[in-house]
């Protein structure tokens, strides 16, 4: 009695007695809490199906899934409301027979949704008015959702308080409620792991939903059971007897049970509605945004996604059971309740600053060194599942606590129970749409979850305040409250350059004796934008800008300028007369700007990012700020559902999306897209798919051959470079379409705009051709087809990006390839080709970094003029870039051995020596080049250049004499004598030397290098810091001057912008000695 009455004073409910704890194995209630667990894990099966299904016709867009998202849950709240006016007049036995009516209902129209889908498509054709929706395709999406998915999810929200009805005790709505709630989240936990790791993948969509049937059924069930095993119904032999739906109870545990619940100190049950309804508004801004900084975390795939929603309703499941327990116990529910959103508000400030500052590190070290998918992935999910964990544990505690604070009487407390149920999901998806649409774009992911934990830490203070005495509420608010300003203080600001470099991704190709952090930030970040769906940036890294989303570089005006280009000019080239075009993928605009250097007369892009539209704006040069084109239509939004609702009929469909191994993008790559864009082609239209060939298996990159194949049976292969591919194919055959290239090109812009990537004939874009449909046919046959139901390659794609997987499939594609199924206008092309068309294509490709192929090309036209200075300039840039150095050194050394007098080979073979190292051998090489009569003045500065690079002054200066007595006017030869005087210390004479040499040639960058040096040597920081900036605006892609740069911060110490300049000049030369010792100054 006295261990009791200690309990009672402490505010707990005394225990009861063992022999009356009806929650044993395979008891009615056991049963029940498995059916329900059967339910929560088919409603989670079916929401991703229907999602999935939805999002596939209404697009992708933040605007559609927000839709969908809200009809679901209005529908669940709607069901919840509706049942809880209805549950209290139902005998128990009613209650099991209405719960399994429910479950059945839900699973019949389940299997009805795709075919209710298919005839509302029409309906949504007819209001999207080519791109030009408005209000109205907004209205009739919002429709369309709430037709398919608002009545099942009203049956869904409707069995929760009608199993409230039948499990709950009276007097104990928390307990139950929280049990219920418990299995429920337990099961859609396993549900949104089954569905997105297993179910998916295996069986597809229609599947899927099959599976979530059968999980449906389960449930039915088992309630069957209850229903036989339950005497009358009742939850067990030691429950109330109720005998009627309106009789008071005599049975004299239940008076005992009644006084009990009286003796709770509740408070009104708006206040529980009102804490959980903060709550669940804070709840979806803390997912959503916590979704969304996984993504740049472990990378924006599907399994991240279902990991990252599975770690929260797993984390929802165990704190409500231990809230459950609580709950049972506690006579101040409030306290609890109070206690539980503080918490939940302290643990998601804490989680989100661990997981942006943290796990980025932890990561690329694991990813350093990890082998594959197998081990990165259960890692990354536990990284997740930690640090979601407590605040999803937290917010799930405050359901039952909430739920025993609402309470009420036997008649009452199911009826408030659905009430507070309802109220959190309504605010949820405001919470969503809030997060989604205003905070994060508005004021960035990190003070989105600063907003959520302020709202939890709001509602906890509410319930203190109007649950509690004075004096508790001041003691249970105040502590929370300064624990979040001391978080709030101490948490840093987040490490953005981090956050965009894609960690994910990049950090597995990074030596492993550099410092991880250090490259994955190099460069400097010009544009950073936390979007509604993705997070966009771009950065500017030696020179080249690049565009990334969720850190995986999507675009740049480097090496993919050759693809961007290429994915326009040549469906536009092939098509006789060009004049509605769609392009879907905005990316940097590039392929937009070169469509429009043809003259055509309407162009419609389609992008789903705004944030991916205003980083375009920052390739304004490359582009030729195509947006401001009169002729372009920008729609922002989702590329297939374009495709699927315009009416407007193409000449040229381009379709440029990210990787197929993102979340979403794989709806680009399956069959119903294809047909879709065939559609919408014009007769003799044409249309270009990309793909690619680097991290993609062999199967993967055969799936997509085939399932274009299936719709478009005369496709054709291109190669732009060794990693992009472009599938070309039009209504009919190509071949007769191939002279049409020759004719385009006279068009007014377009040769000037493909000359800028080195392709200065049609050769050069004919050459590309690498597969005919024979071929192709012959390369995918057995391969699997994308369709909507079953997208295997966004299930696949993940795995060989974490696998790191080397298979050469653009080798494969080419090594397929039959010489006589080659259009005759190719083969004409390649048979009379001229060792400068060759030439030219070596030098196209090397802008692509294509080093291989463009390494072959110089080999061809060498094979016919070896003594071509441009081609053998080629071959050692691309030899040292491929690896392929002893093959340049051969083929030089023959070369040089047959044409002795031929100073070109010569001074190649000095470059070719002196970049592997071997100084004495590239010096005699250049130094037989110098014995030529009459000596040729490239020879003399190869041989001036090496000895500067080797600091050999006594050799370089009578070399300088010789250039400055052969060819004294030059900047070269005022260069090489200024490094002359600058080596013996005559910082006068370097001075005047090099200010010659910029005054001859002021886009000679290394003459300013040498300036910043002897200025930096004088000790005129600004000076030498004009000039070393100047050297990198003529040249990015000098890594001498990056550590110039360096040297000079350190001189000023400015460690951070030293370590910067470092890390750019490691990324250009992995191998320097300067750069690694500087940086390792710098970061220490």
């Amino acid at each position: 009695m006295s261990s009791n009455k200690s309990l009672s004073q402490a505010g707990l409910v005394p225990p009861r007695d063992p022999s009356k704890n009806d929650i044993g194995w395979m008891s009615p209630r056991s049963l029940f809490l498995a059916a329900y667990m059967c339910s929560g894990l088919a409603g989670l099966i079916y929401e991703v199906s229907w999602t999935r299904l939805l999002t596939l016709h209404m697009g992708h867009s933040l605007a559609a899934a927000s839709t969908v998202v809200a009809a679901f849950m209005g529908g669940l709240a709607a069901g919840s409301i509706l049942a809880g006016r209805v549950a209290p007049r139902l005998t128990p036995t009613e209650s099991l027979y209405t719960y399994i009516a429910l479950e059945v209902a839900v699973g019949v129209i389940a299997i009805a949704v795709p075919y209710e889908l298919t005839g509302l498509t029409p309906l949504l054709v007819w209001s999207y008015r080519n791109g030009s929706p408005g209000f109205l395709f907004a209205t009739i999406r919002l429709a369309s959702c709430l037709t398919l998915m608002f009545i099942p999810a009203l049956a869904l929200g409707a069995t929760f308080p009608i199993a409230v009805r039948w499990f709950a005790r009276p007097g104990e709505a928390g307990r139950g409620s929280g049990l219920l709630y418990a299995a429920n989240s337990a099961g859609a936990a396993a549900g949104a792991l089954g569905a997105g790791f297993v179910l998916i993948p295996a069986i597809g969509v229609r599947g899927t939903t099959f599976a979530g049937v059968a999980a449906g059924a389960l449930a039915v069930f088992a309630t069957l059971v209850v229903v036989r095993r339950a005497p009358g119904g009742l939850p067990s032999a030691a429950s109330t007897a109720t005998r009627s739906r309106n009789r008071v109870r005599s049975d004299p545990r239940s008076a005992s049970n009644s006084v009990h619940a009286r003796s709770l100190s509740r408070g009104p049950s708006w206040l529980a509605a009102a804490a959980l309804g903060l709550s669940g508004f804070a709840a979806l801004m803390y997912e959503i945004a916590w979704t969304r900084v996984l993504a740049l975390v472990v990378g924006p795939t599907t399994y991240a996604f279902s990991a990252t929603v599975a770690a929260l309703i797993a984390g929802t499941a165990c704190g409500s059971a231990l809230g459950a327990s609580v709950a049972g116990r506690t006579r101040r529910p409030a306290f609890g309740l109070s206690l539980a959103l503080g918490l939940a508000s302290i643990a998601a400030i804490l989680g989100s600053s661990l997981v942006a500052a943290y796990v980025p590190r932890l990561i690329a070290q694991q990813l350093a060194s990890s082998s594959g998918f197998n081990q990165s992935l259960p890692l990354h999910t536990l990284f997740a599942a930690a640090l979601l964990l407590p605040a999803a544990a937290c917010l799930g505690a405050a359901f039952p606590l909430a739920f025993e604070l609402a309470g009420g009487d036997e008649a009452s407390a199911v009826r408030h129970v659905s009430v507070v149920y309802a109220v959190n999901t309504v605010a949820a998806v405001g919470g969503s749409l809030v997060a989604g649409f205003v905070a994060i774009p508005a004021i960035g992911l990190q003070q989105t979850f600063l907003l959520a934990s302020i709202l939890l830490m709001i509602a906890g203070g509410v319930v203190a305040v109007c649950g509690l005495p004075p004096s508790r509420a001041r003691a249970t608010g105040l502590v929370p409250v300064a624990c979040l300003l001391a978080l709030l203080i101490w948490t840093p600001g987040w490490d953005r350059e981090l956050l965009a470099s894609g960690v994910y991704k990049y950090a597995r190709y990074i030596d492993r004796d550099l410092d991880l952090e250090s490259a994955l930030k190099a460069g400097t970040l010009v544009y950073y934008r936390e979007g509604a769906a993705s997070t966009v940036s771009v950065k500017r890294l030696t020179g080249t800008l690049s565009l990334s989303v969720d850190g995986k570089v999507d675009a740049s005006n480097g090496g993919d300028m050759l693809t961007q280009k290429t994915l326009a000019h040549l469906p536009l080239l092939l098509h006789s007369n060009p004049q509605h075009v769609c392009i879907i993928g905005l990316g940097s605009g590039v392929t937009l700007g070169s469509a429009l250097a043809h003259p055509v007369s309407h162009a419609d892009v389609v992008e789903i990012s705004p944030e991916v539209v205003h980083a375009s704006r920052y390739f304004a040069a490359d582009n030729r700020r195509a947006l401001d084109d009169p002729r372009t239509h920008l729609i922002v939004g989702d590329g297939r559902s374009h495709l699927l609702l315009t009416s407007q009929l193409y000449d040229v469909i381009v379709s440029e999306p990210s990787n197929p191994w993102m979340a979403g993008v794989a709806t680009l790559f399956t069959r119903e897209f294809f047909t879709a864009a065939r559609r919408r082609l014009a007769p003799g239209g044409v249309i270009c798919q990309w793909a690619h060939t680097y991290d993609i298996t062999g199967a993967d990159f055969r799936s997509i051959v085939a399932t274009f194949l299936s719709v478009f049976p005369d496709a054709t292969a291109w190669l732009a470079g060794d990693s992009d591919v472009l599938l070309v194919a039009s209504t009919g055959p190509i071949d007769g379409m191939l002279a049409n290239i020759a004719r385009g090109w006279q068009r007014p812009g377009v040769a000037a705009d493909l000359r800028a990537q080195s392709v200065l004939e049609p050769f050069e874009i004919l050459s590309l051709f690498a597969a005919a449909p024979a071929d192709l046919k012959r390369f995918s046959e057995g391969a699997i087809i994308q369709t909507d139901d079953r997208m295997a390659l966004e299930f696949s794609g993940p795995r060989a990006v974490a696998s790191r997987t080397s298979e050469d499939t653009a080798a494969a594609l080419r090594g397929v390839a039959d010489e006589q199924a080659v259009p005759a206008v190719i083969r004409r092309a390649r048979d009379s080709a001229t060792p400068a068309e060759w030439r030219n294509r070596g030098a196209m490709l090397l802008a692509a970094s294509d080093y291989a192929s463009a390494f072959d090309d110089y080999q061809r036209s060498l094979s016919r003029d070896v003594t071509d200075a441009a081609s053998l300039d080629g071959l050692v840039r691309t030899a040292i870039a491929s690896h392929r150095e002893d093959r340049a050194l051969a083929l030089l050394e023959s070369s040089a051995r047959a044409h002795p007098q031929a100073s070109p080979v010569l001074i190649a073979l000095a470059k070719l020596l002196a970049a592997a190292g071997s100084s004495d051998r590239a010096i005699a090489a250049a130094t037989a080049a110098c014995r030529i009569v009459p000596v040729p003045p490239a020879a003399l500065d190869e041989l001036a250049s090496i000895l500067a690079d080797i600091g050999d002054v006594e050799r370089l200066e009578p070399v300088a004499t010789t250039l400055q007595q052969v060819a004294g006017d030059r900047a070269t030869t005022a260069y090489y004598m200024a490094a002359a005087r600058f080596m013996r210390r005559d910082l006068a004479a370097a001075r005047r030397l090099a200010g010659q040499a910029v005054a001859i040639d002021p886009s000679y960058a290394a003459a300013y290098n040498l300036a910043g040096a002897i200025e930096a040597t004088l000790g005129d920081r600004p000076a030498a810091r004009r000039a070393f900036e100047t050297a990198l605006r003529l040249n990015a892609r000098d890594s001498a001057t990056y550590v110039n740069l360096g040297l000079l911060e350190m001189s000023a110490d400015n460690r951070h912008a030293a370590a910067g300049y470092f890390a750019e000049a490691l990324s250009l030369d992995p191998k320097s000695p300067a750069a690694r010792q500087g940086l390792a100054q710098a970061r220490h």
